[in-house]
């Protein structure tokens, strides 16, 4: 069964009207689609712009707080046997999720999906948690976080999939950490393409699966989606993943027995269309991939194949 944990938070980004992707989402029908009648809300305090005198970022304490929150909410819902959909907010939601995976687990693995690597050091960014959260959660950088209840590195590098990001000559040209120094599995959009979607898909399960049944953590932030479907984020780039090709991406991980959970970030009603055009997109996606034509008692492959090609050609 589904349960939706609905995070309101803009801490790790800026007050932009990213808090409420998660509500627009389920006004759109999510929870429906999902055969989900239980839907959680956790509110953030305000985000407050004074930033750390050492780490360049606001918000530090306040998101650790919240993520201590969430945790007992997500680890609830997996103690439960149930599937836990996080819908953000901005991209510090990983950090709940992935600590209550540890609560349960010596060894938990993640499957992030997001046209940013989000590997920068704090002091190197632009002044926001959400370009760190995987530096973060890997054990770098402020204890606040990179060691929430001691228990960091929330996952290890070894225990990473990083898929889609278009940010590389971003990363080099200002002096991000290379996180293909890392023992990661990482692949750009690019080398994404040239693989083929579904053998990457493969790929990656068959990086995760040795940790076991319900181990993995998967996070999709709405920006590794094609700018000209979701233009609706805060930090636009060109091209990005057709939703069909997402499907592609996470269609074998979802068919395995690894995943325990699901996080979605970045989506801002507040940069979408009247018509919410980019939230329908998206709500099509998880709907695809987690609700319509999959199975009741557990997550299995689309029936039909793949969906629809959501208006790209």
């Amino acid at each position: 069964m589904f349960r939706i944990v609905h995070v309101a938070t803009d801490l790790g980004l800026r007050p932009s009207g990213v808090r409420e992707g998660g509500r627009a989402l389920l006004d759109l029908g999510l929870a429906d689609r999902l055969a989900c009648g239980d839907v959680h809300r956790l509110d953030a305090p305000a985000f407050d712009p004074a930033v750390d005198a050492r780490w360049g970022v606001p918000n530090m304490p306040a998101a650790a707080v919240l993520a201590v929150r969430q945790a007992d909410c997500v680890r609830q819902i997996l103690d439960a046997g149930d599937f836990p959909l996080v819908l953000g907010g901005d991209d510090s939601v990983v950090f709940g999720c992935l600590l209550a995976m540890r609560r349960r687990e010596a060894e938990c693995g993640l499957y992030l999906l997001d046209g940013h690597t989000d590997f920068w050091d704090p002091r190197r960014g632009d002044g926001e948690l959400s370009d760190s959260d995987l530096f973060l959660v890997t054990g770098r950088g402020p204890r606040v976080l990179s060691d929430l209840e001691q228990r960091g590195p929330l996952v290890s590098d070894r225990n990473c999939v990083v898929y889609g990001h278009r940010d590389r000559a971003d990363q080099l040209a200002r002096g991000s950490d290379d996180v293909y120094a890392t023992t990661m599995l990482v692949r750009s959009l690019s080398e994404l393409r040239a693989a083929g979607m579904r053998d990457a898909g493969r790929h990656a399960v068959a990086r995760l699966e040795p940790l076991g049944s319900r181990r993995v953590w998967v996070h999709l932030d709405a920006d590794c989606l094609d700018d000209r479907v979701m233009p609706a984020v805060d930090w636009r780039l060109p091209d990005g993943l057709a939703p069909a090709e997402v499907v592609e991406l996470l269609d074998p991980l979802l068919a395995s027995d690894v995943v325990a959970g699901m996080d979605v970030t970045i989506y801002n009603p507040a940069l979408d269309d009247p018509d919410r055009s980019a939230g329908r997109v998206l709500a099509d996606l998880l709907a695809d991939l987690l609700g319509d034509g999959r199975r009741r008692d557990g997550i299995g492959p689309v029936a039909g194949g793949l969906p629809s090609p959501y208006g790209l050609s």
